[in-house]
């Protein structure tokens, strides 16, 4: 299992490369949630989400013979840009499996940092299956999007900024995907907080993960309709769910109308723009899932790669 100290490894390699993003407030989110409210900017990391730290850590890590065999991921978005991104800046060719769904900003940025970009089917499943015939076909080195204690140590490195700039913490709000995020969160957390509480964030279609926190095995769900697209994955990796049901305390579920009206909020309000998936979590904080006042809370926002055309769909709802 991962553990701080690997967490703690991944910020010396990842720190020079991306940015130290800012801890927002907002009166009004305080006031409507009952609680202190600060919420952690990933949407203005470089490639506009959280994905670069750890496909950074993953790949700067690989020996100079695996980095010139090139490296292989699949993604719908987000880890195809940071690990396309990550290949730029070491030197390494990247091929990217992209779902034919995936959102057109995301593969266009995907392609200008570099990345090959190969389509597969608009599933998990067909995803990594593309990926392992290239994998086979052509030597690459395998970066997967979650399941993987590289992976898990670079995400984690967010919450260790979280911990320089706020002495103390009662709850930490963490969107789950595939679950890469709130592993690595989770560990440092609980390292860095004493007492605090880790609560994960699905939208209700997505809810792979709270079905299999609540079962302890891992349930697998069919492709989900959401739109939060860094939420179609259909079940969490084994290491991540090991570590979910270790230290995250709960994961809970928000809608999609809720999630839209979060992105509203955060663009009228607070001036910052989240993808849908990045406003899950600020969305759990907004209407209260959390059930809980006069607490200190972080939410990340895990991303905000949303194109103009959907974020005016979106707003106009």
């Amino acid at each position: 299992m991962v553990s701080f100290a690997d967490i703690e490894a991944a910020e010396s390699v990842v720190r020079p490369i991306v940015h130290t993003t800012p801890l927002l407030s907002s009166r009004t989110l305080d006031e409507r949630s009952a609680n202190a409210v600060v919420l952690k900017a990933e949407n203005l990391q470089r490639i506009g989400a959280f994905k670069i730290r750890g496909a950074y850590n993953k790949i700067a890590g690989l020996s100079s013979s695996e980095r010139a065999r090139g490296v292989v991921a699949h993604s719908s978005g987000n880890h195809a840009q940071g690990v396309a991104l990550a290949s730029r800046l070491l030197g390494v060719k990247a091929a990217i499996v992209m779902s034919k769904d995936s959102p057109p900003n995301k593969v266009e940025a995907t392609r200008a940092y570099g990345g090959e970009v190969v389509f597969s089917e608009n599933s998990t499943d067909d995803r990594e299956r593309v990926a392992a015939e290239l994998e086979k076909e052509y030597g690459y080195i395998p970066v997967p999007p979650f399941d993987d204690e590289k992976i898990i140590a670079g995400q984690g490195t967010v919450t260790v900024e979280i911990a320089r700039s706020l002495s103390s913490l009662d709850y930490l709000v963490v969107p789950v995907g595939g679950g890469g995020l709130i592993a690595g969160s989770a560990i440092a957390a609980k390292h860095l907080f004493p007492g605090i509480k880790v609560i994960g964030v699905e939208t209700e279609a997505a809810n792979d993960c709270a079905q299999s926190f609540r079962k302890k095995e891992i349930v697998k769900i069919p492709p989900p309709n959401t739109i939060a697209d860094g939420m179609r994955t259909q079940s969490v990796g084994k290491r991540n769910f090991e570590i979910i049901m270790k230290y995250v305390d709960d994961v809970i579920t928000v809608t999609d109308d809720q999630v839209i009206e979060t992105m509203k909020f955060l663009l009228e309000r607070m001036k910052t723009v989240a993808e849908p998936t990045g406003a899950v979590a600020p969305a759990a904080v907004l209407f209260n899932i959390l059930s809980v006042s006069n607490k200190r809370v972080c939410a990340i926002i895990s991303g905000g790669n949303v194109s103009l055309k959907k974020l005016g769909e979106y707003l106009s709802r």
